[in-house]
């Protein structure tokens, strides 16, 4: 049984990582926003830059938390970083893939999605830079703050689930601190910014609340698979299916994918949902099925041979 003590320490790191991620991606859009107005930086390479900052203020500050403060070591976050990578990548990466074309796929014959005209160079553009600015703005800091640092320390605390439960909570409440912390950035540096918001600005706060709720609970599911390094397996998910999405609802406000896509209609789109209860389902099912492949393998050892 663990002491209380012992368990409230777990949840004050916990929620120290997660004060981190928010912090660290506050200061990097309040700085690139600044740069990008000194410099008169084009869209695309003031995004390119606040990409850069998030993992340069996020990662390293986690990379510190983790060995210096409580002396342990980075593989028990699920990284591996030691060892071949390209499984865990492989298996998030062909979920995330692999179910968004099962589940749009029908879509597009049925005729709820509608395909226009592609612009393949565009397309190609899109796809390098969106996964790069994916990557090191949202799937590598957030997965390591949160799926890896924050889950990982509130479960060797407590439980799973009650890893699980806070650190799902916590996901959707992230942009309440990005949001200040870009705020005070903004201040200091010369800025008119806007006030803080809990959640983005013209987001419906229970869609955005629900949405996040249901993907933290899927990225949970794919840190958990029992492969070495499986926090790379929720950041493969991770980069993957907002990739999928961002085809699917034509691209972000700053940078086209190129391809003309309409949703026949507008309920059209709680196929997102969809394709993350999907892929949550997957991952459990791999991770059941590993376990038990484990357990009979483990027994058949102890078995004697010729026995």
């Amino acid at each position: 049984m663990r002491n209380g003590d012992g368990r409230g320490r777990a949840v004050a790191r916990g929620v120290l990582g997660w004060l981190v991620l928010g912090v660290g991606i506050g200061l990097a859009i309040g700085v690139a926003e600044a740069v990008q107005r000194w410099l008169s930086l084009g869209t695309t390479a003031a995004m390119l830059l606040q990409a850069v900052l998030a993992t340069v203020l996020v990662v390293p500050a986690i990379v510190l938390l983790r060995t210096r403060v409580d002396h342990r070591t980075l593989a028990g976050l699920g990284l591996g970083l030691a060892r071949p990578v390209g499984l865990p990548i492989a298996l998030g990466l062909g979920v995330g893939l692999g179910v968004g074309a099962l589940v749009w796929g029908p879509a597009w014959l049925l005729g709820w999605v509608e395909v226009g005209a592609v612009d393949v160079r565009e397309l190609a553009w899109f796809l390098v830079l969106n996964t790069l600015v994916l990557l090191l703005f949202e799937a590598l800091p957030e997965e390591l703050a949160l799926r890896g640092y924050t889950w990982t320390t509130i479960r060797d605390g407590w439980r799973v689930a009650a890893a699980t439960l806070i650190t799902t909570a916590l996901f959707p409440l992230t942009s309440a601190v990005i949001s200040a912390t870009r705020w005070v950035a903004a201040t200091l540096l010369g800025s008119g910014p806007s006030a803080p918001t809990v959640f983005p600005a013209g987001s419906d706060p229970v869609e955005y609340a629900v949405q996040l709720v249901v993907f933290g609970l899927v990225l949970v599911a794919a840190r958990r698979i029992p492969v070495r390094g499986a926090l790379l397996v929720a950041i493969a998910f991770h980069v993957a299916q907002l990739t999928v999405n961002r085809l699917v609802l034509g691209g972000t406000g700053w940078l086209s994918t190129g391809a003309d896509v309409t949703l026949a209609e507008p309920d059209v789109i709680l196929l997102v949902l969809v394709h993350l209860a999907v892929s949550g389902l997957v991952f459990v099912l791999i991770r059941r099925a590993t376990e038990r492949r484990r357990a009979t393998a483990s027994r058949e050892a102890l078995v004697p041979h010729g026995a």
